[in-house]
């Protein structure tokens, strides 16, 4: 006998009746439309390519896009507190359009959401905390040593073992004497320009192969420690009168425009013992890091992939702008 071609016969049957179940409808599929049901299977990753601008076969990249931004660092958040909540939004973008994502490790490198920032703030400040986002992670050193701009408010008095509000109190004197005047005057002579300053005990600094903060734990003080002075530079230090609560004297606050390096906390310690008192920062806010303002922050509630996607694509804006501006002046 001949051989017949194959074909495969798939019965659908009714509903059942009480009586028996009646063959309804036959139909009859050739193997090429078995491989066309199966080729619309793929449906979904082929779509998926299709908005990702990414052909068939290519590999789905990790970032939309990459560069730096700026959020708003949370108060008692860690600024790794914020690069690890930015990495998991990025991350779970990149796996829901289908790149293949790796948690970081030591020896993974492909398929790791690079994350960093560029000047660590203290859990109980706020403000301006630039990130980087996968190749925009490179130039996050230029924002370590860059000038920052930052508004701290200030109580005479007394001084902390933190030189803020987290520790306690470790001495207090008495500041009747001290008035908005003898601030101001101070501040000029003594606390503009290159100054040497002791970093806090309580600073992620390394001393002998250790952070300062875990030897501050561990019960060491500052002089047993013999914590050296470094130079900072003060560029701008101007006196409000006022906290950030509109509190005056015994509270007034401070407008600092400083280069990479220079601690708030020792600069009011300083000068509340140039004063012939104590002085503690009683908050702290990074107004400004390079081209980044406050104003043009994302906030915690605001992030998500598509603003933070926004915000690099911005801020590269920006520099191709400023970069075409500089040729433009060198052909001139």
């Amino acid at each position: 006998r001949p051989r017949r071609s194959a074909t495969f016969l798939f019965r659908r049957s009714p509903r059942p009746t009480s009586t028996s179940l009646v063959p309804e409808e036959v139909l009859i599929a050739s193997s090429s439309s078995i491989r066309l049901s199966m080729s619309t299977e793929s449906e979904p990753v082929a779509k998926r390519q299709k908005i990702q601008g990414v052909s068939a076969g290519e590999e789905v990249p990790l970032y939309r896009g990459e560069g730096l931004f700026a959020v708003n660092k949370p108060l008692e958040w860690t600024s790794n507190d914020v690069v690890s909540y930015i990495r998991g939004i990025l991350e779970r973008d990149a796996r829901s359009r289908g790149a293949k994502v790796v948690k970081p490790g030591r020896r993974r490198k492909k398929g790791v959401v690079k994350v960093g920032h560029g000047g660590t703030l203290d859990p109980l400040a706020s403000g301006v905390l630039v990130i980087g986002v996968g190749s925009g992670t490179k130039e996050l050193q230029t924002f370590l040593s860059g000038s920052k701009r930052y508004r701290a408010g200030v109580k005479l008095g007394f001084e902390t073992e933190t030189l803020d509000m987290e520790g306690n109190v470790t001495d207090t004197k008495p500041f009747d004497h001290v008035s908005l005047e003898s601030i101001q005057h101070c501040i000029p002579n003594s606390f503009t320009g290159e100054i040497m300053q002791v970093p806090p005990i309580y600073s992620a600094l390394r001393k002998n192969g250790k952070k300062l903060y875990e030897e501050a734990r561990a019960g060491k003080t500052a002089s047993e420690l013999g914590i050296e002075a470094r130079k900072v530079h003060i560029y701008d230090l101007k006196l409000r009168p006022t906290n950030e609560k509109g509190e005056g004297l015994p509270c007034f606050g401070l407008d600092v425009e400083c280069g990479g390096g220079t601690y708030i906390r020792s600069l009011v310690r300083d000068l509340g013992r140039e004063l012939d008192t104590c002085a503690t920062m009683t908050s702290l806010v990074r107004t400004q890091q390079a081209q980044f303002l406050l104003d043009d922050t994302l906030d915690k509630d605001d992030l998500n992939a598509d603003a933070i996607y926004a915000a690099i694509d911005k801020t590269n804006a920006v520099l191709r702008t400023g970069l075409k501006g500089e040729k433009d002046d060198d052909t001139n």
